[in-house]
């Protein structure tokens, strides 16, 4: 039999094994501490140029220069690097800018999802234990866009710029050699802390990309907070990198109490705001501007545009997928299939 001729017939295993909604909680030696802790670093954020909200206010204001454009790396979605500075209140920090397919959705460049990811977050953690970089949309004018990118047109029939996705450039993180190491987690509670916030995040949404370069942690291994910055490929996809380890189920030993008490609160409609979380419309200039959601122009469509409105977020059978990894997961954590902490 061929390489190819394995591959092929590992990708429908592959496929149905990851497909499987499981928890895999599996054996794990008992953590060796009974209260979680909250970790205080002295400015609250330290891998963020700014606070989460603070980010989001200034990117999606639009009112910076680009000093800097480099390549972003790794990837086939042609990101890129941009520092930008802020004249008011006089600050430089880096983002990732990605630009926006012109379908707004895509197999390996879904903005909707990055977008998803960093909204769901917010009612599982608090701000300083955010795992997801501030990402925003914003449209940028063509003929502006057009000094570095000749060629470039409209991302929406009728307007007259290039829709984008911004993402803080965390600082001082690093890809690990080894993101969880089993020991350290039932032994360091800080560890545990972080782990179990990435951990059940990218459980929740499904997190199929489980490459180098897709998680980071800090360089203070004192405080090793974690953090998922490619989130595109989540949310039940139906293609999806089989060659990785990937964490759309639970891995570590033991998840948060308190986190697992703000999701029992949760009923089903609760998670509509994910429907849309981004919209933007065309003001009279022909560019799009950012605007608070309003009611989904197609709940099952998850990336729409109709007269000037384009919005971002999730299918309703999504959020239905969402909801039933938290009820699975509750039901684990009562039966005592999955520890708490």
């Amino acid at each position: 039999m061929s390489v190819v001729q394995r591959l092929l017939w590992l990708v429908p295993v592959a496929l149905v094994a990851a497909c499987a909604s499981s928890l895999r909680p599996g054996e794990h030696a008992p953590v060796e501490f009974s209260e979680a802790v909250h970790p205080q670093a002295e400015d609250g954020f330290p891998n963020w140029p700014v606070p989460p909200d603070r980010a989001e206010t200034l990117l999606t204001s639009g009112n910076f220069e680009v000093r800097e454009v480099k390549g972003a790396g790794g990837g086939t979605t042609g990101a890129e690097k941009h520092t930008l500075y802020f004249p008011d209140p006089d600050i430089e920090f880096k983002v990732k800018w990605k630009v926006v397919p012109g379908d707004l959705d895509g197999i390996n460049n879904s903005p909707r999802k990055e977008l998803a990811a960093y909204a769901i977050q917010t009612i599982l953690f608090e701000p300083q234990n955010y795992v997801v970089p501030t990402s925003v949309v914003l449209c940028v004018p063509i003929d502006q866009y057009r000094e570095r990118h000749p060629m470039a047109t409209p991302t929406v029939s009728g307007t007259k710029c290039v829709m984008g996705v911004l993402s803080v450039w965390l600082q001082d993180v690093t890809v690990p050699e080894e993101l969880y190491d089993p020991e350290r987690f039932v032994s360091d509670a800080q560890y545990a802390h972080y782990l179990s916030n990435l951990n059940l995040f990218t459980y929740l949404v499904d997190h199929r990309d489980g490459r180098d370069g897709n998680f980071l942690v800090s360089t203070d291994d004192s405080r090793r907070q974690a953090f998922a910055v490619d989130n595109g490929i989540s949310f039940g996809p139906m293609v999806f990198n089989y060659f990785v380890p990937n964490w759309t189920h639970l891995r570590v030993a033991a998840v948060r109490t308190e986190t697992i008490e703000r999701l029992r609160k949760l009923q089903r409609k609760d998670l509509d705001f994910l429907l849309v979380v981004v919209q933007l419309e065309a003001d009279e200039s022909g560019m799009l501007v950012n605007v608070p959601p309003g009611p989904p122009i197609n709940p099952a469509g998850g990336a729409n545009e109709r007269d000037g409105v384009v919005q971002f977020g999730l299918k309703t059978k999504e959020i239905d997928s969402v909801f039933s990894r938290i009820q699975k997961l509750i039901q684990a954590v009562d039966a005592g299939e999955v520890p708490g902490f």
